[in-house]
């Protein structure tokens, strides 16, 4: 029995030792960084199975920004029969260099199948020019935030901050809201609704949806930022206003490093875990200053402005209309302000302006222009003056008034070619706003011309219509007879599904999201047999596929090609490796082709 013991004790520990030569902790970095640049610090250890990992708390010379992320590859291939797979993990650490001179970088200690293992240590040169000593370098940045190991939140890793661009404004002027989110932590989701303001009228700024993080340095701590909402606030009171307090709920997402890959994917887990967070953003007080004793032609404008006039058409003729376009451009409430008042001859017909503004946020201030349309018809010939056109608004610089003009207009208006008035009828129409009966000759028609009761027309109207009621109800009661046919309508749409799946499936290979474009390629494919030649759900798999694509005429080797090409699908979206994102354009063309020859086999078939 001691004999047993021993052997298997020596068994063991050959397997341990050979695990533990098998296990590899790599760590890389730059060889030469910027003073104040951020770079990546990288461990490699080829396993999946990793159960403990000691963080880096300092590193001597370095800013830790964040880390580690990690990340789990696996990969497996098949050649001549004999099965093979590697797992990787990788742990990244961001780090920013904060004084010159050469650094041995820590190590990282990873515990796997209940061992420590220590990775090798790497130096790194910081310089003050990062080109020097190295001419190949390039700047490293983080793109987006990465998820932490971590799963306990606090109020220092996520939190929201608002600002507005002036404290002290006077009424009508506007105020720019920005709510800027800090995270040290892979942040998914946010929301959080702005609530209706007293004594504000508000104007969201569009913002992308896709959010760029940036890493910065706030409260002494680095985090990963961005502006997540903007707002235009024109108060309209006076005295001490308030935004209160908005609720956001956040969705956090942490890497889970004690469950492994394989067990992980043949579970349905996704290896991660994710947690709510409620973040409040705090209030902010805005004072309010009244606006002086305001003049009569005050144009409600707040800021600084300036005004052009121009006349699309100076010269023109009677009865042809004239487009007089007044611009208003400058910083402050430009969308409050009112159309000025211009003073057209008594000769014109005028009608009521056409309003357009553009608003846009430059350097945290609104500026913008207002631009309105004036539209005017002259009756009678002549030379006539359009005067400068006033626009009264209050300057937030000098605190004062100001009124500003545009410069005088001169129109020429020439005589009309079908002008019906003589020039003594144009004079006293100048003055008066009678206007003259129809000159000349009227043209008039008997009742046998045209439509009338018992003539062709009126008898081929009454056919027409009958004939428009008849094939309505033709294509009526067909619709309906096509609608009730289950199996048609869908071998009709299966065309149309299939090019919608397509159609998502290009999107996401745009976006680099390969596992769902080979989950869509696999929707399309088989939904698009499915439909076209009825199989139910239930009964879809790949041998009723082949059998229907027979029954159909499809060709034997067509027929294993569209089988070769859903097992792809398949393969590429479970499996791992450098061939799944390269493959994508590939199997989009395949599967395009693919579609393209089914469809005209099983059309022709079917007639």
């Amino acid at each position: 029995m001691n004999k047993y013991r021993t052997y298997m004790l020596l068994l063991l520990s050959v397997l341990s030792l050979s695990l533990q030569a098998a296990i590899r902790v790599t760590a890389d970095a730059p060889q030469v960084v910027a003073q104040g640049e951020q770079f990546q610090l990288r461990f490699t250890v080829n396993s999946a199975s990793v159960k403990d990992v000691h963080s880096l708390a300092a590193v001597n010379g370095f800013d830790v920004l964040y880390g580690p992320a990690r990340s789990v590859s696996y990969s497996m291939s098949n050649i001549n029969g004999k099965s093979s797979q590697s797992q990787t993990s990788t742990y990244t650490y961001v780090l920013m260099a904060k004084r010159k001179g050469t650094f041995t970088m820590p190590r990282l200690t990873l515990t796997v199948g209940g061992q420590n293992y220590t990775s090798n240590a790497v130096r790194v040169k910081v310089v003050t020019d990062a080109n020097a000593g190295r001419p190949d370098a390039r700047y490293s940045q983080p793109q987006a935030v990465r998820p932490s190991s971590n799963t306990h939140i606090s109020n220092k890793d996520l939190l929201i901050a608002v600002t507005a661009n002036k404290s002290v404004v006077y009424e009508q002027e506007p105020v720019v809201l920005t709510y800027r989110v800090y995270t040290r932590l892979n942040l998914t989701q946010l929301s959080g609704k702005m609530p209706d303001l007293k004594g504000f009228m508000v104007k969201e700024i569009p913002l992308p949806q896709q959010k760029s993080f940036s890493v910065t340095s706030f409260r002494g701590q680095n985090y990963y930022t961005t502006v997540w909402s903007q707002y235009i606030m024109y108060p309209q009171q006076t005295g001490r206003l308030v935004v209160p307090q908005i609720k956001f709920d956040g969705v956090v997402v942490f890497s889970n490093p004690n469950e492994d890959l394989l067990d992980a994917f043949f579970n349905g887990s996704s290896g991660s875990i994710e947690r709510h967070k409620t973040v409040i953003a705090p209030s902010l007080a805005i004072q309010v200053k009244p606006l002086p004793a305001k003049p009569s032609d005050f144009s409600g404008g707040v800021g600084n402005f300036t005004i052009k006039a121009i006349a699309k058409n100076q010269k023109l003729k009677e009865n042809e209309t004239l487009d007089l376009q007044v611009i208003i451009s400058g910083s402050g409430n430009v969308d409050l302000i009112k159309a000025p008042h211009v003073e057209f001859p008594a000769s014109f017909d005028t009608y009521d302006p056409k309003m357009s503004n553009n608003t846009k946020l430059s350097a945290g201030n609104t500026n913008g222009s207002l631009v309105i349309d004036y539209l005017a018809v002259p009756k009678t010939r002549g030379r006539y003056t359009i005067p400068p056109i006033s626009f009264t608004y209050f300057d937030t610089q000098t605190h004062t008034y100001r009124t500003i003009k545009s410069q005088p207009l001169t129109i020429e208006v020439a005589k009309g070619e079908k002008n019906i008035y003589s020039d003594k009828q144009q004079e006293i129409l100048a003055r008066s706003d009678i206007r003259f009966i129809k000159l000349g000759d009227a043209h008039l028609h008997t009742n046998d011309e045209g439509f009338y009761w018992n003539s062709i027309i009126y008898w081929l109207s009454y056919l027409g219509l009958a004939v428009v009621f008849i094939l309505a109800v033709w294509i009526v009661s067909r619709r309906r007879s096509i609608s009730s046919n289950l199996t048609l309508m869908r071998s009709r749409g299966a065309n149309r599904m299939a090019v919608g799946r397509l159609k998502q499936a290009s999107r996401f290979m745009q976006r680099g999201q390969s596992d769902a474009f080979y989950d869509e390629m696999i929707q399309a494919l088989s939904g698009y047999v499915s439909d076209k030649l009825n199989i139910p759900v239930a009964e879809l798999s790949k041998e009723r596929m082949a059998a229907e694509l027979t029954s159909s005429q499809v060709a034997e080797d067509l027929n294993q090609s569209f089988i070769a090409l859903l097992d792809q699908c398949e393969f590429l979206r479970y499996a791992g490796g450098a061939d799944k994102e390269t493959k994508m354009t590939e199997v989009y063309q395949q599967g395009l082709q693919m579609i393209s020859k089914l469809d005209a086999i099983i059309k022709k078939h079917k007639r």
